[in-house]
């Protein structure tokens, strides 16, 4: 089945390497992916988001209008993206800086402290990297072989001392969500 996410947040969370992970480690598991990217000119701060598909057959259009998941980093994000999830969707939310106005009653909302969860580890901006591992315990999309395959290829030699965090911060979002289904 395709699956249609919005990554929402601002500039300088990682949402844009957040996607590029989501889709790359989709490739990585044989499906077809696509990834868009949208960010304000000031970068750092401003908002940002992007879309993924991921699919097991080829993707007519990159463009998401209705996602299956919405990851809301931010409460501003959440504000403008929350009304498109499609009735059974998927919420994912960083709940360190927001909480649900409202009960959510047609979608899944799971909210994970990320930013807190982060910052346990002294790494304040890889909240991303505790969703990463949220959304593979939410969804299945993809495996989280291919979510650490991806990581360790994506990053870049001059941040591999981050990499070992950044994968136990993927683990604990993986059993933040694991725990609570128990």
């Amino acid at each position: 089945m395709e699956e249609r996410i919005i990554i929402a947040g601002s500039g300088g969370q990682g949402v844009l390497f957040l996607g590029k992970l989501i889709a790359y480690a989709g490739m990585v598991d044989g499906k077809e992916v696509t990834w868009f990217p949208s960010y304000g000119a000031e970068m750092r701060g401003g908002t940002a988001n992007c879309t993924v598909v991921i699919s097991p057959e080829m993707i007519g259009s990159p463009v998401v209008r209705n996602p299956h998941i919405l990851i809301a980093m931010n409460e501003a994000s959440f504000q403008r993206f929350a009304g498109r999830l499609l009735p059974g969707g998927t919420l994912l939310y960083d709940s360190s800086f927001m909480n649900l106005p409202v009960p959510m009653t047609e979608i899944k909302a799971s909210g994970v402290p990320a930013s807190d969860v982060a910052a346990s580890l002294r790494n304040t901006k890889a909240a991303n990297m505790v969703l990463l591992g949220a959304l593979i315990a939410l969804t299945r999309t993809f495996s989280r072989e291919a979510a650490i395959r991806t990581l360790e290829e994506m990053t870049p030699s001059h941040r591999r001392d981050a990499l070992e965090t950044n994968t136990e911060l993927m683990r604990r979002g993986y059993h933040f969500i694991e725990d609570q289904k128990n």
